[in-house]
């Protein structure tokens, strides 16, 4: 019996295809889009605006609620503000990807940007992309940031120059120090919601998204590292170091920083 050669590659999309199956069709989005709402009416009464909200209450009804909600003019609380940033995020993200893509069919062979690295873009703009679609089933239009057409525009820089410039090393990277960023941004949702023991299925979207991106930032760590082992106290394989990995790191991320907090403002 002859033994069919799996490549690591093909590992990689085996995992991503049951991911991307056991995603959207696993979350009951009218219920998140319900605990968002009265997330929303419980932060509201809690506001200086309270009184005005609380003194409805015995004539409120969950058609009034979520009309308010839903207004232009409503206040934006913590919730709103993070959903936000999370779909101004996941544009980015898929932008990025694009823009990687585009950047290898400018010049496909004048650098060191293989198949691997095209599999790579493919395989994860496909998850980012069923990312924003369940964020943007459950956020209202009116509570997107008014910049995603920046975003949409960075995400795609981010990910066309680099990848056109430094090849197949330069995405991984970029795509690593954004992934350590979105990590970070998802547990800062994740964590005060436990604490309040708020939003179960809600929580339950953000861990699934978390746990996807830690996949991506840990994909492109391996492919950077050309698959070496790098599992806990094997200190043999070779580092990818060049001069530019750190600062250019540090400018991914603190953009990355920045760009979240005028999402959840703006």
């Amino acid at each position: 019996m002859k033994l069919r050669h799996v490549s690591t590659s093909d590992l990689h999309k085996e995992k991503d295809h049951k991911r991307k199956e056991s995603s959207e069709d696993t979350f009951d989005f009218n219920k998140i889009r319900n605990e968002i709402r009265d997330n929303w009416l419980k932060s509201e009464a809690a506001s200086p605006d309270g009184a005005r909200t609380k003194a409805r209450y015995c004539c409120f009804t969950l058609q009034d609620a979520h009309r308010e909600y839903l207004k232009p003019s409503a206040n934006w609380h913590w919730l709103d503000r993070e959903l936000s940033s999370n779909v101004a995020g996941e544009t980015g993200a898929v932008h990025i990807y694009k823009g990687a893509l585009a950047a290898m069919k400018v010049r496909p062979l004048s650098f060191s940007c293989s198949s691997d690295a095209a599999d790579f873009a493919m395989e994860h703009v496909a998850n980012e992309s069923a990312h924003l679609r369940m964020f943007q089933a459950v956020v209202p239009h009116g509570k997107h940031t008014r910049l995603l057409p920046m975003w949409r525009a960075a995400g795609w820089v981010l990910g066309f120059f680099p990848t056109l410039l430094g090849g197949s090393k330069a995405l991984y990277v970029t795509v690593e120090s954004v992934e350590t960023f979105v990590e970070e941004h998802f547990q800062e949702q994740i964590v005060p919601l436990k604490k309040q023991d708020s939003c179960p299925e809600l929580l339950r979207l953000l861990e699934h998204c978390c746990e996807d991106e830690v996949h991506h930032k840990e994909d492109a760590e391996r492919r950077l590292l050309n698959y070496q082992d790098i599992s806990k106290g094997d200190s043999n394989y070779q580092k990818f170091d060049a001069w530019w990995v750190t600062p250019w790191s540090k400018i991914v991320r603190t953009s990355s920083t920045v760009a979240a907090e005028i999402a959840r403002r703006i």
